[in-house]
């Protein structure tokens, strides 16, 4: 006998599935907990059709499980209990393995699952056993503990066997609806009777979601030494004293390390912090153990350990090894102001600096922090000694490091200045597939890459730190789940000038915008005395195809007379700059740039230094090395390579350019242009264009670093040469910020918000057919949306109240914005692997719907591009056969003359699957020419780019703070502010200060930053402290009130010096007479005040604002 045996009848196939459940039971719980995943997957389908719900061919169970939650009046029970299964399910296959506990639960759940659905369809009670039995029964066992078999794809092959007879009882069921119902009252009451037998309610659901969460965390919830529910607490304000919480997690010694409060999925989880901390107080005079307390409703969980921190949210419940900690923490955590930075491995003052500074923001509570260095200031070497120091004092136990390149990781993890080489004693392990197993390291590694995959298999606590490496916007968009699963501390490292930082990276990271937790600039790094980055010397190297392309009308006799003897003609030759190795490339024009390198590059011996040339793409890669070896043939093929990703042993390549005398000469297509650490690089060729700015520093970065003793004993390198081929300098002096990047959408977002473009449509035409064919596709793109995204689960409430029918009976402007603001951009979070040419296929059919419903001229010009498309199709292939024919037909312009919009749709329906078949483009055939380029021009920039500077703004706030917080300085700062000169006595305090080492900033580092002498301490100190504005204005109002003949001209220079004395904290003479004074009159202030007495007080009036300028006058 089955407990499923009233299935038998009408869904055998259900049964049989059942069946096997039971029989695996207690063999094979693994096996068991597989068919009840199975059976789950079918019942959902039924339920679906009963329901009369559409979903997507092919849609997932997680999926369908939200478009269930969406029908109305459901009993929100049956959708926890699917949860329940899924969840288990996964846990299960991510640990290969189940146990009998929660093979009970899936086995109990879809009993309960299938009694209430027989109910609902049938309306006979009768036939559900009164008395769930668990079966003795055992079968031989499938699976062994610790075997590794990949259940998502064995689940997909059984569902494909036994998909035939599913899909006759979906059949079978969609006509026994067409027939007469079962009495409805009849029904209802049976419903309600089973659904008090079973349990069927969302509180005890919402408890076995809660379980879950636990085991999930590796709790034994059935343990009464590890997990107790309802236990009772005293004293407790209320009117017995007891309260009882609803769970508590015990150590091994019994003491309570954790307690969870639940609230109603329709709650706010705030609703039970007050309650959850009354619990810990009770608790904690109990055991003399203060709990970590957690409040949940389910979907949303809160944790606040209340004796360091305030409450934040957390995607999970921490294990016990990470709880256990935890509340260790409380003890032996010590204050990182008694961390003594390591001077071997971050020895700089700013290296120093930027360490304290992350400190300063942990301490005081902060869990983000920013740190912006300029390329080879030394991020990874601060980052290690930070570790290190976090390490001694048991704020961290497990870090990890995160960078979006394989190379990266290793130069992290391994190579010189790495973990490796100055925490030798500290485990590390690279995750990988074959180690994500491991948990014993301190230090882990991966990829963003990688780790995208393999994070939500780590318990949230698992991490105390990660580092993440090259924090820009790319990374922030598309790997965000990481960073927020892990209830980590959070680093982030760039190299990305301030300027060009994302306004969202900074508020993730919890800096205002534009004033990360540290920054150091390349400016700084190469005004130190002596530098700590060099300088380059940039060349602009050129010739006449490089300035202007190639172009027949341009060309000489000789050079037209040479291509038609190549039988190329005047038609094939008109090529602009841009096309040049991308259409076309000449064996000259690239021995010039070869040439360069190896006439003027500097020379290590009597051989060119390391250098990096930059080439436009492989193809140009693979040109340049040919002809090198040609030119150069004394060096047999060894002195250049080229090294990029899709090169076999490129890390070899890589490995000998960095550590071995040979190759010398890099010639990389993208890999070497970021975040590659070799010193000995004298020369850089840039042999391509570049827009970005970011892009072009970061190039600018691998030849900036330091190298001692590259020319011989005591002779270090000191510079190192550009030569720009492209003329990326002047672009950038025309456009200092270049290409800015657009705020790119992904495919799907972009889908998602031309339906809501038609489903505003439609809903205005009043055309209610085609509204909800749109709204359908919209919730089935909502449905579709990742459940273990950590964006997707913020958005839970408003993902929730979406679900209702009634929610989209009316299309109004507030359920338009929810669609627009806050779903849309979760779109980007939907994994599409192997549906992006469907799914452009989708947005450009939609483009076309619009613009024919609209009546927009541009449906002519989409017309052309689809038709070009289309005829990339490869037709001849099988999957063709039944649309070939209507293919060909779209290949007409006149036939999308006449369609309409369900004429579109059908078109679009038809054929999305089918666009991953399109063929290579066909361009323009590429030449190889070898024309004489004549024109060559080497000249050296001297206006050229320049290196962002800090922003001063914040800079100059923060040094301001530390200097009025000093007592001794008091006095000096109102004489300053005051415009009254300091006396040696002063001078004397504010230089003893400095040396004292109370200032995390030296004057020489004042003096850099701000551009004024060291030796003007007044006008340095002013800088940062500003000036009296009362004192300066009542200063100014009596001179001219006692020069009353002074003209309204004069009066308003006057104000002018006035507001650049306030603005700018000090004035310096020589810009009297530059910009707006120059606009004034001619001759600056002298002609503003020709009487030489007048302009001789003028100057005494602001000489006590005078600054001396060092370098930069501003």
């Amino acid at each position: 006998m089955s407990n499923f045996d009233f299935l038998k009848g009408k869904w055998p196939d259900l049964f049989d599935t059942a069946r096997l459940a039971e029989d695996y039971l207690n063999s094979d719980p693994n096996a068991a907990i597989f068919k009840t995943r199975l059976f789950a997957e079918k019942l959902i389908d039924l339920i679906l059709v009963y329901y009369r719900v559409d979903v997507d061919f092919g849609a997932n169970f997680y999926e369908k499980i939200n478009r269930l939650s969406s029908i109305k009046g459901l009993n929100p029970a049956v959708v926890d209990l699917f949860t329940l299964v899924r969840r288990i399910g996964n846990k299960a296959a991510h640990d290969n393995y189940g146990d009998l506990k929660d093979a009970k639960e899936c086995i109990k759940s879809i009993f309960k699952l299938s009694a209430w659905f027989y109910v609902k369809v049938t309306g006979f009670r009768a036939d559900i056993p009164k008395k769930f039995i668990w079966p003795e029964k055992q079968v031989e066992k499938i699976t062994e503990k610790g075997t590794k078999i990949d259940y998502f794809q064995e689940l997909e092959k059984v569902k494909e066997e036994l998909n035939k007879a599913h899909q006759a009882e979906l059949e079978a069921l969609k006509k026994q609806l067409e027939l007469a119902q079962p009495d409805p009252q009849r029904v209802e009451k049976d419903l309600a009777a089973i659904t008090n037998d079973l349990g069927l309610t969302e509180a005890e659901t919402r408890v076995k979601l809660v379980d879950a969460m636990l085991k999930e965390a590796g709790w034994d919830v059935e343990n009464p030494e590890q997990v107790k529910t309802e236990l009772p607490v005293s004293p407790f304000p209320s009117p017995s004293g007891k309260g009882y919480v609803d769970y508590v997690l015990f150590d091994n010694v019994g003491k309570p390390i954790a307690l969870v409060e639940t609230k109603k999925t329709s709650e706010s989880p705030a609703t039970g912090q007050h309650q959850a901390k009354l619990y810990a107080d009770a608790l904690e005079q109990m055991h003399q153990v203060r709990p970590v307390i957690y409040y949940t409703n389910g979907h949303e969980t809160w944790m606040w350990d209340d004796v360091s921190s305030g409450p934040r949210q957390v995607w999970g419940i921490y294990s016990y090894d990470n709880l256990e900690f935890l509340v260790q923490q409380r003890k032996t955590k010590k204050s990182l102001k008694t961390v003594q930075i390591d001077p071997n491995i971050a020895g700089r003052a700013y290296q120093i600096e930027g360490i304290k500074r992350v400190y300063e923001a942990f301490e005081a509570g902060k869990r983000r922090a920013l740190m912006v260095m300029a390329t080879g200031s030394g991020k990874t070497r601060t980052a290690i000694a930070l570790v290190k120091g976090l390490l001694q004092t048991n704020w961290v136990k497990r870090v990890l490091f995160l960078a979006d390149r394989d190379e990266l990781v290793k130069q992290a993890m391994d190579r010189k200045n790495s973990f490796k080489e100055f925490l030798p004693d500290c485990p590390r392990v690279r995750i990988t597939p074959e180690t994500i197993d491991n948990r014993e390291a301190c230090i882990y590694f991966a990829t963003y890459q990688t780790m995208i995959n393999y994070y939500d298999q780590y318990n949230v606590g698992f991490f105390d730190l990660i580092i993440a490496d090259e924090s820009h916007r790319s990374i922030y968009k598309c790997y965000k789940d990481i960073l927020e699963y892990f209830d980590a501390y959070l680093l982030g490292l760039t190299a990305t000038p301030v300027d060009f930082i994302n306004r969202n990276t900074f508020k993730f990271f919890g800096c205002p915008n534009g004033d990360p937790t540290f920054h150091y600039s390349y400016e700084e790094a190469y005004s130190h005395v002596p530098p700590y980055l060099l300088r380059y010397q940039p060349w602009e190297a050129t010739t006449n195809f490089l300035r202007k392309g190639i172009h027949w009308d341009d060309l000489t006799e000789e050079q037209k007379r040479q291509l038609e003897e190549d039988g190329l003609s005047e038609e094939l030759i008109d090529f602009d700059r841009e096309a040049l190795e991308e259409f076309v490339t000449n064996y000259d024009t690239n021995a010039f740039i070869l040439q360069t390198l190896m006439n003027r590059g500097i020379k290590v011996g009597d051989t060119i230094g390391k250098s990096i040339i930059f080439a436009r793409n492989i193809r140009h890669a693979e040109f340049l090395l040919k002809i090198f070896n040609e030119l150069y043939p004394q060096y047999q093929g060894k002195l250049a390579a080229i090294i990029h990703s899709k090169i076999k042993n490129h890390e070899d390549l890589l490995n000998d350019f960095k550590e071995k005398d040979r190759p010398r000469i890099a010639i990389s297509v993208d890999m070497l242009d970021t975040g590659i650490d070799v010193p000995e690089v004298v020369n850089l060729s840039f042999a391509k264009p570049v827009y970005s700015k970011v892009k072009f520093l970061q190039m600018i970065g691998r030849g900036t670093r330091l190298c001692e003793n590259l020319f011989g004993p005591g002779k270090h390198k000191e510079i190192f040469i550009i030569f720009d081929h492209w003329g990326n300098f002047r672009f950038f002096d025309i456009h200092p910020e270049g290409e800015l990047p657009s705020e790119s959408k992904s495919a799907l977002q972009v889908r998602f918000e031309l339906r809501i473009r038609l489903l505003e449509f439609f809903n205005r035409q009043g055309n209610l057919t085609r509204r909800e064919e749109i709204i359908a596709l919209l919730r089935n793109d909502i449905a579709a949306l990742p459940e273990r995204s950590i964006e997707v689960k913020k958005k839970w409430k408003v993902l929730e109240s979406l679900k209702p029918d009634q929610v989209w009976l009316a299309v109004n402007d507030n359920l338009l914005n929810i669609l627009r603001m806050e779903i849309a951009p979760l779109m980007q979070w939907v994994d599409v692997e192997g549906q992006l040419d469907a799914i452009w296929f989708d947005n450009e059919l939609h483009r076309m719907e619009l613009a024919q419903l609209t009546g927009d001229h541009n449906y002519g010009r989409q017309v052309e591009k689809m038709i070009f498309e289309l005829q990339r199709l490869k037709l001849n292939l099988n999957q063709f056969q039944g649309v070939r024919d209507y293919v060909l037909q779209l290949m007409n312009r006149e036939v999308w003359t006449g369609m309409n919009y369900d004429d579109l749709e059908h078109c679009r329906k038809t054929l999305r699957d089918l666009m991953k078949f399109r063929g290579n483009l066909m361009g323009r055939p590429y030449l190889t020419l070898n024309l004489t380029d004549g024109g060559q021009r080497i000249e050296q920039i001297t206006d050229g780019f320049h290196a962002p500077t800090l922003n001063m703004d914040e800079y100059v706030k923060r040094v301001e703070t530390a200097l009025q917080n000093e007592m001794q300085m008091q006095l000096v700062i109102y004489k300053i502010r005051k415009g009254e000169k300091l006396t040696e006595l002063d001078s004397h305090t504010v230089y003893q200060l400095f040396d004292s080492g109370k200032f995390d900033f030296t004057l020489d580092e004042l003096a850099a930053n701000a551009h004024i002498s060291k030796d003007d301490l007044d006008g340095l100190l002013r800088r940062f402290v500003g000036v009296d504005e009362a004192e300066l204005n009542k200063r100014f109002e009596f001179f001219i009130y006692a020069h009353p003949s002074i003209s309204a001209t004069q009066i308003k220079v006057l104000d002018m010096i006035k507001n650049d004395i306030i603005k700018n904290r000090g004035i310096s003479f020589a810009s009297l007479y530059k910009d707006q004074y120059l606009a004034v009159n001619g001759q600056g202030i002298d002609g503003v005040f020709p009487d030489k007495r007048l302009n001789d007080e003028v100057i005494s009036l602001i000489e006590p604002y005078r600054v001396k300028v060092r370098e930069v006058e501003y």
